[in-house]
């Protein structure tokens, strides 16, 4: 449905509340009713929490009010952790009271074929008539980390940072949040749109586009009704913004899981993905390799070109790389006379090797200062991004401290770093790293998926005359 201006406010209103009511709170353990309230009081939320429940005069120490109409001003949000038939009683009488928006946790609208389209169109009918955010139906609800409003019911421990993660599926934005936690890259916003009854990608988009906190957005896609707005709102987002889609329903077959899921249809898959391209948004092919590149897109800058450089001193990781950067695009330039001489010079006569690009180091590039004189080398030459190996060993100091160092240096470089150890061994590494702002990644895959997702910026920049 179309979406007013004023609605929208309401909505970023709601993503920045300071006052959140949840109706339907809960002391139990087993009820949905607990988690919204024990994420809201856990974390470092420093807003009002209200709880409405009239079985309860206080819950964990905070006075819990009758009904909404009994807090007064009314709140930013209502949190309705109720069945399908009280959440909609509830949401017109949250529009009544003037409250800007509502998340209805609760399904049973379209996505059920029997009875769910009138109660999903007398919601439509409430949110057009109050002019009334509504976040959902059938959701985890919404966290704002950066502002400790983590009103979902499920568990989600994750640090604030730059990615925002839109995502009609609860569990398979759940699970890209965690693909973010594993690779040590925080989140600005989780939003489960659910069946999207009221607000859609393209409303989210546009009240987050000015949001600082949010500096990338990774969006879960099942499918829309409205795919033209959906490409203004990529296209729009995308030219101040990177975007990545992942979309599921690419089989025709899907298309009637979807439907049951979120009451929406997968669509022709082509479609989406030629809509993708055009937009400007980075297309992920798995739920992993979605987080992967939004971990890349938010913490380096855009390449100046497609000329990459690898180093490394195992050649497997970078052939198998490769496979992957070469077909979007990355050239391996040769390296030029002076830099070959040099490196020849640091590796010493007494090590074979044909110096080219990749650079394969062998044996001697395990030892930290060797390879970190090669990597000085290199990156004094004209490349517009670095792809670096190492492969952890217990009984050898790893070249971390070197590429930090020169990371620093040379701040002006793109690099991405795989650090080939298991994720418990490279735990400590990582979050190091990560710290540092060296974009870091455990296997050659994931390293060409980010720097792929890079080099498609460029691209999309270039074609509208931004670069």
């Amino acid at each position: 449905m179309p979406v007013s201006p004023r609605m929208r406010e309401k909505l970023k209103r709601a993503l920045n509340a300071r006052r959140v009511a949840l109706v339907g709170a809960s002391r139990e353990q087993l009820s949905v009713g607990i988690g919204p309230l024990y994420n809201l009081l856990s974390r470092s939320f420093q807003g009002e929490v209200l709880p409405v429940n009239p079985n309860y005069n206080e819950i964990f120490g905070l006075k819990c009010y009758p009904t909404l109409e009994s807090i007064n001003p009314p709140p930013d949000l209502a949190v309705l952790l109720l069945n399908r038939d009280r959440a909609l009683e509830m949401a017109e009488r949250a529009g009544k009271i003037g409250i800007p928006a509502v998340t209805i946790v609760a399904g049973g609208f379209r996505e059920i074929r029997s009875g769910g389209k009138a109660f999903d169109e007398r919601l439509l009918e409430l949110a057009t008539h109050y002019e009334m955010g509504v976040i959902g139906p059938n959701t985890l609800g919404f966290s704002s980390f950066h502002k400790g409003l983590h009103s979902i019911f499920w568990h989600l421990d994750a640090l604030p940072g730059p990615v925002a993660v839109l995502s009609q599926s609860g569990g398979v934005g759940l699970t890209i949040c965690q693909g973010l936690i594993d690779l040590h890259c925080g989140i600005s916003h989780f939003i489960g749109l659910g069946n999207c009854t009221v607000l859609d990608f393209a409303d989210y988009l546009e009240v987050l586009a000015d949001d600082p906190n949010a500096g990338t957005f990774l969006l879960f896609i099942e499918g829309v009704e409205h795919g033209r707005s959906l490409y203004e709102a990529l296209k729009k987002t995308a030219l101040r913004k990177p975007v990545v889609a992942y979309k599921a329903g690419k089989n025709e077959g899907v298309s009637r899981a979807t439907a049951t899921h979120t009451g929406n249809l997968a669509g022709e898959y082509r479609l989406y993905r030629s809509m993708f391209k055009q937009a400007g948004a980075f297309e992920a092919q798995s739920v992993f390799d979605a987080a992967v590149a939004a971990k890349a897109l938010s913490m380096l800058k855009t390449p100046r070109g497609h000329r990459i450089c690898a180093l490394t001193f195992t050649a497997g990781p970078c052939i198998v790389a490769m496979d992957k950067l070469l077909d979007a695009g990355w050239e391996f330039p040769d390296l030029s006379p002076e830099a070959k001489l040099k490196i020849g010079s640091i590796l010493g006569e007494k090590t074979a090797v044909d110096i080219q690009n990749p650079v394969d180091l062998t044996g001697p590039g395990f030892i930290p200062q060797i390879y970190k004189s090669v990597l000085e080398t290199v990156l004094q030459e004209d490349f517009d991004a670095y792809f670096l190996v190492w492969s952890f060993n217990p009984l050898l100091r790893d070249a971390t401290i070197e590429i930090e160092y020169l990371a620093k240096k040379h701040p002006e470089k793109i690099l991405v770093f795989v650090f080939i150890a298991h994720q418990i061994e490279a735990a400590p590494y990582l979050a190091a790293l990560h710290s540092k702002g060296i974009c870091t990644y455990l296997n050659p895959e994931d390293g060409a998926t980010a720097l792929n997702a890079l080099l498609f910026r460029h691209n999309f920049l270039k074609r509208e005359g931004l670069r």
